[in-house]
């Protein structure tokens, strides 16, 4: 399924779920429109999507959000989440 070796997917999950939290709360909020999101881990990825674990006070979901294309190398990585940060930053109004 995954076009990605796992170290880079667990480097990449890594990182989202420590630096930029505020970045994987405000994609998973802005792209499914359910502000009541409290917390979101992003548990992995692969060419077409990235999925999250997103709670809120009813509980524990996991969503799947597409990458803006089909992607199949690290760097494009980090470029699809920038892509869905700034759409999901739009849907705020920012």
């Amino acid at each position: 399924m995954s076009t990605f070796a796992p170290d880079v997917i667990d480097a990449i999950c890594t990182y989202m779920n420590t630096d930029p939290m505020e970045s994987t709360l405000t994609i998973v909020q802005g792209l499914t429109g359910d502000r009541t999101v409290t917390k979101v881990t992003m548990t992995g990825f692969d060419g077409k999507e990235c999925v999250f674990q997103a709670e809120n006070p009813e509980g524990t979901k996991e969503v799947r959000i597409p990458w803006l294309r089909q992607i199949s190398e690290r760097p494009e990585v980090r470029e699809q989440l920038f892509a869905l940060l700034d759409r999901a930053s739009d849907a705020f109004g920012n």
